[in-house]
C-alpha cells in the first residue's frame, strides 16, 4: 500500500496548506458572530454549561487570532495545538453536560468537533506546508 502513495509524498506540504488555510478561515468566520454584541450571549451559554466567563474570552480570541495565524501559516503546530485542546474540550462539553450525541440530525451532536480536532492533529504533524510565514523564519 505504501508503494502506491509514495509518489504523493512530495505533495504533503500542499496538503497542509489547503487544510491550513480552510481551517483558517472557517475558525475567522466561526469567531465573527461572536464578537462585538455576540460576546455577551457567548459569555451567558458558557457560564449556563457551568464554565468560567474567561472560557468563552478564550475561545473567540483562539478562533479569531488562531485563525488568522493558520491563514498566514504562523506557528501552525502550535496553534493546531491550541484547538486541539478547545475542540476535545469542546466535544467533552456536548457530550456530558448536553447529552449530545456523535451524529444526531436537528440536536446538538459533536461530529464537527471530532473532525477540526483530527485536523488540528494533522497540521501539528505535517505544520504549516508551503505559502507560510513558518516557511520564510523556518519554524
Amino acid at each position: 500500500m505504501s508503494l502506491l502513495l509514495e509518489p504523493l509524498l512530495p505533495y504533503t506540504a500542499y496538503l497542509a496548506l489547503v487544510i491550513r488555510v480552510w481551517m483558517g478561515a472557517n475558525m475567522i468566520i466561526h469567531a465573527r458572530p461572536k464578537l462585538g454584541a455576540g460576546t455577551k450571549g457567548t459569555v451567558g451559554w458558557i457560564k449556563s454549561m457551568g464554565l468560567p466567563a474567561g472560557a468563552a474570552y478564550l475561545a473567540i480570541a483562539l478562533e479569531l487570532v488562531g485563525g488568522i495565524f493558520l491563514l498566514v501559516g504562523l506557528i501552525v503546530p502550535i496553534v493546531a495545538l491550541f484547538f486541539a485542546i478547545e475542540m476535545i474540550a469542546n466535544s467533552v462539553m456536548k457530550k456530558q453536560k448536553m447529552k449530545a450525541e456523535y451524529i444526531v440530525q436537528q440536536k446538538p451532536s459533536y461530529e464537527i468537533d471530532i473532525l477540526y480536532l483530527m485536523l488540528s492533529v494533522v497540521l501539528i504533524v505535517l505544520g504549516a506546508g508551503v505559502a507560510s510565514i513558518d516557511g520564510l523564519i523556518g519554524f
